[in-house]
């Protein structure tokens, strides 16, 4: 009788998930309180997925609560209560947008996952620092964007207590109930038991917009992080390589150019698999980047026109919310330019390389990196282009658009 049972090689555990996500651990973490992770999307557990579809809705009914709420305040011609409404919805709009993105392209984004492990277990030992270091601010970059949003979740839910504190302290009795965020309800708010359950169903919804945003940001920044650390890593060995050459010789030996070729083989090999997988990066998160672009641009301007016409202590709750929105505009904008930057840096470091001193078979290796940097790698996508520039021109067109906005003020 033949055996079905797999073998336990092929049987994934937990303590080998781990280990192939370390790269990614802080990234990990984050969605999977959304309950969104990726490379678990072939064995995810039922209460994860049940998880996905609570935090889909619990955002989906603050949006349109918080949308009619916006809405019913515009027609009653309260620009404040409208502005401090809808600021908040267009980032819950965002998030949940991003996770939907997520589930549709879910496959590719594994796929991108998967080609990152593999690369990892085929990487050359000089990799191990460059791998090392990429981590690390990759690590760093996702715990400062998820500090920022915390913060600014933290006062959206904190900033209610301490105002109907201070009016309980003036006197103010029966004691007007807030909410932490504004939005329509089919029952009165002022009644304990539905403000209770209210503001705890409030403030946990800030948690999926937290992590939607922060998480599937800093994972795309995590990528763009480890890609340019492969470039980084490819120059470091054509250079290594140029410096084990005989420099006082014009042509090199039969021994030298067999040892050259075989190692420019490798690198040209490892350059072609970073370039598809720039290509599957570029193809797995086209939604997101040009989601976030549009989105953040947006926001920062409902935002900041939000601290212009709010009053008190709420104007405080807006600037980490600003500044967590700058951020994300700035790692997706770092990343496309890292990746830009040092792909095409590999054109000149591989003209610098003495192929001239080798046979038809080593120049063509030479001749094919060259080619491969001069066309460059980048995760641009329609509209907008992933670079620093961008950036400073979405900047500059928010700012001039709340100019616009507050002389109408």
């Amino acid at each position: 009788m033949v055996s079905t049972v797999a073998p336990v090689s092929d049987i994934p555990n937990a303590s080998q998930t781990m280990k192939n996500w370390d790269i990614f651990k802080l990234q990990r973490k984050i969605l999977l309180v959304f309950g969104l992770w990726p490379a678990d999307r072939l064995v995810r557990r039922w209460y994860l997925k049940g998880l996905i579809a609570i935090n889909l809705a619990a955002l989906a009914i603050c949006m349109v609560g918080e949308f009619l709420h916006g809405l019913y305040a515009y027609r009653d011609g309260n620009l404040s209560e409208c502005i401090e409404s809808i600021c908040p919805t267009v980032a819950r709009i965002s998030g949940f947008l991003r996770m939907v993105f997520y589930l549709v392209n879910e496959a590719k984004i594994d796929q991108v996952l998967n080609n990152i492990s593999k690369l990892l277990q085929d990487k050359h030992p000089r990799d191990n620092a460059i791998c090392k270091q990429m981590t690390t601010l990759g690590q760093q970059f996702t715990f400062y964007l998820f500090l920022m949003m915390f913060f600014a979740a933290c006062l959206y839910g904190v900033t209610p207590f301490c105002i109907m504190a201070y009016n309980w302290y003036q006197g103010q009795r029966p004691l007007v109930k807030l909410l932490p965020f504004k939005l329509a309800l089919p029952f009165d708010s002022q009644n304990s038991y539905y403000f209770v359950l209210t503001t705890i169903f409030l403030n946990y919804a800030s948690a999926p917009t937290i992590t939607s945003q922060s998480g599937s940001d800093a994972l795309f920044s995590g990528v763009c992080l480890y890609v340019y650390g492969q470039f980084q890593a490819i120059k470091l060995d054509l250079e290594a390589l140029s410096a084990t050459l005989d420099k006082g010789s014009l042509k090199g030996s039969v021994a030298e150019t067999q040892r050259v070729t075989d190692e420019l083989r490798r690198i040209s090999k490892r350059h072609q698999q970073i370039i598809d997988l720039v290509a599957e990066v570029r193809t797995a998160f086209t939604p997101n980047v040009l989601l976030a672009y549009t989105a953040t641009a947006i926001i920062m301007c409902i935002v900041c026109v939000a601290m212009l016409v709010v009053e008190g202590i709420y104007k405080l709750t807006y600037l980490p919310y600003a500044f967590a929105e700058l951020t994300l505009l700035f790692l997706y904008s770092y990343s496309g330019t890292i990746i830009r930057d040092s792909s095409e840096t590999l054109q000149t470091v591989a003209y610098d390389f003495p192929w001239y001193r080798f046979d038809r078979k080593t120049r063509h290796l030479i001749q094919m990196i060259m080619i491969r940097a001069q066309y460059g790698s980048n995760v641009d996508v329609p509209f907008f282009e992933t670079s620093m520039a961008s950036f400073s021109a979405i900047v500059r067109t928010a700012s001039s658009y709340i100019t616009l906005m507050k002389s109408f003020l």
